[in-house]
């Protein structure tokens, strides 16, 4: 006689907890440190596959009951998921405007308006800046609601797909379409992550497949599926759904396309789980039972709503989270999902109200009063109480960057070239009374260091340049594919930007390459590549310089003088450091190869950036050279320029730059 589990027949699974838990814990601990748990991010695909069976299996035996009612099950979502969340909102919103830039609190007003409203997830979608230089996602205090978002668009549009096709398709047929739903939601994902990866990641059409796989189980459950198989099955399922969720988070990253087909194993594991425990009590339903990880379980979504708000706050100011804080963290956010779980959840379950009103009560007048929140924290321009106090205004805006802008007057980068940035004069800079220049600045994003310093240069010298950077796109003549990322879009704009390069590069007499080679490098054979580029542009009979990578400065914030006017007890130190090893070693080979290789030269301003060995991010006046932790801005690297011209000169190769323009052959103009 199989061991049939004591809650299979009941409404409440203590192994779900356990299940609630494992999910929580591992996005948690990927948030902290992603090093811990890579593929802890899978949580919120196990959370789906958990409220995919559980709202299916409440609707299907309503159904089959003649009770359900779509009012009543949107009252008990509601009761469910809107207070907490609710009240995260508020907290959130009231401490960004006290405690963030305007702009940032303006930002998070917007978001809380859109989530409030269920729409997190196309607020994201939409908005969310993705830009070279934009915020940092893990400062985003409401990024997380983009889930319940999901989840909240899923609870509107499954109970109608039920009720209008349960009578119709019950049994086989029921399980066959809600399968062939979920095939397409997967493939749909894996299709179309290339061309629109952020809304594969935050829209419901690519995300429903984790939830109806939940409905799947629900189903099958409903139907008494452990009549149908050999009962010490539940065990080699249970454990090949460990093993399914265990791979997950050990072998999946956040730099692999997600979801999609790499959905399904996590997603998998978890129906496999659900259904296990259904059927039988084994060793890991016993596991999944363990007291504490139960407890976890309970306070789950509210230690979910509150961990990521938690640790936006903490790196908006601090940026990086050490061991400590990430302890301190853990521990504040299982104390807050107590409270909330104690005061918020479990009253709020006990209060009887009829449907209407209690969407009414605990949805329509809360989101109405967030939005009117929100709209006043927008109308205020994000400075909350400080809108008030012209003081307070002038102290912050004291402390702003003045040359932060990622592209100067004369710096020519984005993510794909245009053909007038070939041809424009705006991308000229050094000696233009020259005319046409005939030097050419090549390279990603961090070629836009050297434009200001090449002006001074230039200007010194007697030479004029063009610029054309191509952000997150290496200075390659060959094929770029195996140096990007997997996104469609990235590889298109590279590709483009690439073409438009090799078309006018037979204009210039001398090309100055830079880049972020030591992330380049990590690529196979992206040396070999580059080294072939140099070759090929020699064979032209061009003159080439190698410009080493600037030093980086992990963790600076070049806003952190402007964040300390509103952030509690924020220090900003000076930021020094050694200069970084993996750039100090790639500078090394592209020196090698400049040194063995005629007609090529090297430069680099760690002699200048580093003194003694050890690199800043201030010049001699105390002003930052940097705009962030990787890039110059352009006034920085204007000072860079004038400082070292002061110092020595124009540095060796630019100084002979007009000597090669006279003795180089001319370049055929196109």
């Amino acid at each position: 006689m199989r061991e049939v589990s004591p809650e299979s027949t009941g409404s409440y699974r203590p192994d779900i907890d356990g299940l609630r838990a494992v999910a929580v814990l591992s996005v948690i601990v990927f948030h902290i440190d992603k090093t811990l748990l890579p593929g802890g991010f899978v949580g919120v695909d196990l959370f789906f596959v958990i409220s995919g069976f559980l709202i299916s299996r409440n609707i299907v035996s309503e159904i089959e009951r003649g009770t359900f009612s779509i009012l009543d099950f949107y009252r008990r979502r509601v009761k469910r998921i809107a207070p907490a969340m609710f009240v995260v909102i508020v907290a959130t919103l009231i401490v960004a405007q006290f405690v963030l830039l305007p702009e940032h609190a303006e930002s998070v007003a917007q978001s809380a308006l859109w989530s409030s409203l269920s729409l997190a997830n196309v607020y994201f979608w939409l908005y969310q800046d993705t830009g070279y230089f934009a915020e940092a996602s893990n400062r985003l205090p409401l990024l997380h609601l983009w889930s319940l978002g999901v989840e909240e668009q899923f609870y509107i549009l499954w109970p109608l797909v039920l009720l209008l096709l349960y009578p119709f398709l019950r049994g086989r047929y029921l399980l066959a379409g809600a399968l062939l739903a979920a095939s397409i939601s997967f493939l749909a994902g894996e299709a179309l992550f290339a061309p629109y990866p952020l809304f594969v990641y935050y829209m419901l059409p690519t995300r429903a497949g984790e939830l109806i796989l939940g409905a799947l189980v629900a189903i099958a459950v409903h139907k008494r599926v452990e009549q149908y198989f050999w009962a010490p099955a539940a065990l080699p399922m249970a454990l090949l759904g460990t093993a399914l969720i265990g791979g997950s988070l050990l072998l999946l990253s956040e730099g692999l396309p997600f979801p999609g087909l790499r959905a399904i194993p996590p997603t998998l594991g978890a129906a496999l789980l659900i259904l296990a425990g259904h059927c039988r009590v084994t060793l890991v339903y016993r596991c999944l039972t363990f007291q504490p990880l139960v407890w976890v379980g309970l306070i789950s979504y509210s230690a979910y709503l509150w961990h990521w708000p938690l640790l936006a706050f903490y790196r908006y100011g601090h940026s990086e989270l050490g061991p400590q804080a990430g302890v301190t963290i853990f521990a504040l956010t299982l104390a807050l999902a107590w409270l909330s779980f104690h005061y918020v959840e479990q009253p709020v379950r006990r209060w009887n109200l009829p449907a209407l009103r209690a969407i009414a009560v605990w949805y329509i007048a809360p989101a109405a009063a967030i939005t009117l929140a929100a709209l006043g924290a927008q109308y205020l321009d994000g400075y909350g109480l400080d809108f008030f106090s012209p003081g307070a205004r002038s102290r912050l805006e004291a402390q702003r960057p003045r040359d932060f802008s990622p592209t100067g007057p004369t710096v020519c980068q984005a993510r794909r070239l245009a053909e007038s940035d070939a041809v424009t004069d705006r991308c000229v800079a050094g000696d233009t009374s020259l005319g046409e220049p005939k030097v050419l600045l090549w390279g990603d994003s961090n070629a836009s260091n050297f434009v200001g310093l090449l002006d001074v240069f230039g200007k010194t010298a007697g030479f004029a340049f063009r610029n054309l950077a191509h952000a997150a796109c290496p200075p390659i003549l060959g094929d770029p594919t195996p140096f990007l990322g997997s996104s469609a879009v990235r590889r298109a704009d590279c590709s483009k930007s690439l073409e438009l390069v090799r078309a006018v590069i037979d204009r210039y007499q001398v090309v100055v390459i830079a880049g972020r080679w030591q992330v380049h490098r990590r690529a196979t054979g992206f040396l070999p590549e580059l080294f072939n580029t140099v070759q090929t542009l020699l064979h032209q009979g061009k003159r080439v310089i190698l410009v080493g990578k600037a030093p980086e400065f992990q963790g600076y914030d070049r806003y952190c003088q402007a964040r300390a006017v509103r952030y509690p007890l924020l220090d900003c130190p000076v930021v020094t450091a050694p200069l970084d090893a993996d750039i100090a070693e790639t500078n090394a080979l592209l020196q090698g190869f400049a040194a063995r290789t005629a007609n090529v030269e090297y430069f680099e301003i760690t002699p200048f950036a580093c003194p003694d060995g050890v690199c800043t991010t201030l010049d001699p006046e105390g002003s930052s050279y940097y705009r962030d932790e990787a890039h110059v801005s352009e006034n920085g690297s204007l000072r860079f320029g004038r400082d070292i011209v002061q110092a020595q000169g124009v540095p060796q190769p630019f100084s002979r730059i007009p000597e090669w323009l006279e003795t180089l052959p001319q370049s055929q103009s196109r």
